[in-house]
């Protein structure tokens, strides 16, 4: 591993000289090769350390819910689980309000003020996520917690949000995080919208609203690219998540309102444990595979789609 980290770190700096000394073009090449390697290699390592469980369970520690340390079982269906609710919330919310903000800064805004709000996105996205975390387990948790349960109660379905911190709030949370990276997307491309091409859609008659919506289908690739970088940064935060997550590793649910668990909010949570037992490291490092996996899959989708967008 020290010899792996020694040679990163020799690419890199080689890398570098190539690209301020020699030429640009062949530093940038190398560089993403380095990075390409590192992603490779980390995922070989998750695979290397989780074979121990994937050797005993096989692919059903991917399909079940249970997570006993006493009795050397473990399952991260329900952390998978929770981690697809938590960024299917996220995105729904998220999405329209990215699209709202890169609008609002690129169209509505006085020139003057556009790049005031566009940094003040910018360093929103930059903020720590513990931050977010302790603002979500103090203020946002339990203002949820009141608001569900009085629009609850006002539709006689009673209690239905019994602690603040649940998957719910995860999901909020995630919503507001990953906003700032799909509008910076999404400002970026609505930006390169050709002047030529703002002004056919005023001459045709338009109003200031359908020239938006025109112009946001002329940057379709732009938006679908920043919600799937938006969907894994929420599929991948951990800080944050697992302040507010609830922590429920053993029972398994579907009810967004209830306590649960995130595949990244467990490695956070049960790693400092994890020495104590024998196949409690391996099974948190298969769940660190599978999240490596479906992440590189999705930035992936996000690199394509931006790559063949043309504006």
């Amino acid at each position: 591993m020290t010899i792996f980290l020694v040679l990163v770190v020799v690419f890199y700096l080689l890398s570098a000289f190539i690209l301020l000394f020699i030429k640009m073009k062949w530093g940038l090449r190398l560089i993403a090769a380095v990075n390409v390697v590192i992603i490779a290699a980390l995922i070989a390592l998750f695979a290397w350390i989780a074979y121990p469980i994937l050797e005993r369970d096989g692919l059903a520690v991917f399909l079940k819910s249970d997570w006993n340390p006493p009795r050397e079982s473990y399952g991260v269906l329900n952390a998978l689980v929770g981690t697809l609710i938590t960024s299917a919330i996220a995105i729904a919310i998220a999405m329209p309000l990215a699209v709202g903000v890169a609008v609002t800064i690129n169209e509505l805004l006085p020139r003057k003020l556009r790049e005031v709000f566009g940094a003040l996105n910018d360093l929103t996205a930059a903020m720590p996520t513990v931050i977010y975390g302790l603002w979500g387990l103090f203020f946002l948790g339990p203002l949820l917690q009141k608001a569900v349960n009085v629009v609850a109660l006002w539709l006689g379905l009673g209690e239905v949000m019994k602690a603040p911190s649940t998957l719910f709030t995860a999901s909020i949370l995630l919503a507001i995080m990953i906003t700032p990276y799909a509008a910076a997307v999404i400002r970026e491309g609505y930006a390169l919208v050709p002047r030529h091409v703002e002004e056919a859609i005023y001459a045709v008659g338009a109003t200031k609203f359908e020239t938006v919506l025109v112009k946001l289908r002329y940057i379709k690739g732009y938006v679908y690219g920043g919600l799937f970088l938006a969907l894994g940064r929420a599929m991948g935060e951990t800080v944050a998540v697992a302040m507010v997550v609830g922590g429920n590793f053993a029972r398994f649910t579907l009810n967004p309102f209830e306590g649960g668990i995130t595949i990244s909010s467990l490695i956070a949570l049960q790693f400092l444990n994890a020495e104590a037992y024998q196949f409690m490291v391996p099974a948190l490092f298969a769940a660190a595979l599978l999240l490596a996996v479906v992440g590189v899959a999705i930035n992936a989708v996000a690199i394509y789609i931006l790559q063949r967008t043309t504006v």
